[in-house]
């Protein structure tokens, strides 16, 4: 009876581990699509209302849309003497862990706004939209290839597993 159970244990773990591993690339694509959200809104904010760094930083702190980047509550609201804005965005974005495609879309966007006329920004946001559109699709495509892959052999090892228990 304890084999039974042992066994019927190794399989939920094996399960357990294959949709933990499959829930963490679908994380990575809904995080993609929460950037693009930040890409748009400060597109927005920068081209239609023409705030200013610190104006936008304060309105994507307010976000409630944006709230898995929390990067953004380190971001600075106000102008401080001496302080560099660029340093800030750079600390904030390698303070969350993100992979390295997205890192690299959020530093870029740090280096773009605030540097110059906003139709020049909003030219350089964009582009970084569709960067971005080509990393979601990629990240879509894996989750659909390997997701149900994972699933699978996370529970067919737990299966195994607990057969040779028995």
């Amino acid at each position: 009876m304890l084999r039974f159970i042992a066994s019927a244990a190794f399989a939920a773990a094996g399960g357990m581990v294959g949709f933990a591993l499959a829930d963490k690339l679908r994380c990575e694509q809904r995080l993609c699509t929460v950037i693009g959200c930040l890409l748009r809104r400060t597109a927005f904010l920068v081209g239609y209302r023409c705030d200013d760094v610190y104006a936008v930083c304060a309105e994507l702190k307010r976000d409630s849309e944006l709230a898995p980047l929390t990067f953004l509550q380190l971001l600075p609201e106000s102008f401080e003497g001496g302080a560099d804005f660029r340093a800030f965005w750079e600390n904030a974005v390698k303070s969350q862990a993100f992979s390295s495609d997205e890192e690299t879309i959020l530093l870029r966007l740090g280096a773009i706004i605030g540097r110059s006329d906003s139709a020049s920004q909003l030219d350089s946001i964009h582009a970084l939209e569709v960067s971005l559109t080509e990393i979601e699709a990629r990240r879509r495509e894996t989750y659909l290839r390997k997701g149900r892959l994972y699933r699978s052999v996370g529970l067919l090892f737990g299966v195994m597993a607990g057969i040779l228990v028995i």
